[in-house]
């Protein structure tokens, strides 16, 4: 069991080698080089360490906060699958346009509620 100085590390060194493959990726995708679509997996590997970490971490806590954290990710998940989902009728009765990156913000929205009603839960 790694202590939480050891995962915030390896969280750090995850977060530098996604932030140095973005750049060595626009780099190289700006040189008009053929086959280019090799560079997505630049910034995607240090996001799969990160995950894998992440994963660690919830695996080392007690049985209690490991729950409350899964049960806030579950919510997350659903309730930001099914907001994408419903959107497709706000945008045809002509709702503005839905960009990707509001799923993201969605998901740490719903997280922040789902850890608040779990936490609430098991007092």
């Amino acid at each position: 069991m790694l202590s939480r100085t050891q995962y915030s590390l390896k969280m750090v060194l995850a977060l530098l080698a996604y932030g140095g493959g973005l750049i060595v990726m626009n780099r190289l995708s700006s040189g008009g080089l053929s086959g280019q679509y090799w560079l997505v997996a630049l910034p995607v590997l240090p996001l799969i360490y990160m995950a894998k970490t992440i994963l660690e971490a919830l695996t080392s806590l007690d049985e209690m906060w490991r729950k409350i954290l899964m049960e806030a990710l579950a919510f997350s998940g659903i309730a930001t699958g099914f907001t994408c989902f419903s959107y497709l009728f706000i945008r045809d009765m002509g709702g503005v346009e839905f960009r990707a990156e509001w799923a993201f913000y969605l998901m740490w929205f719903y997280y922040g509620i789902g850890s608040v009603i779990s936490a609430r839960r098991y007092q």
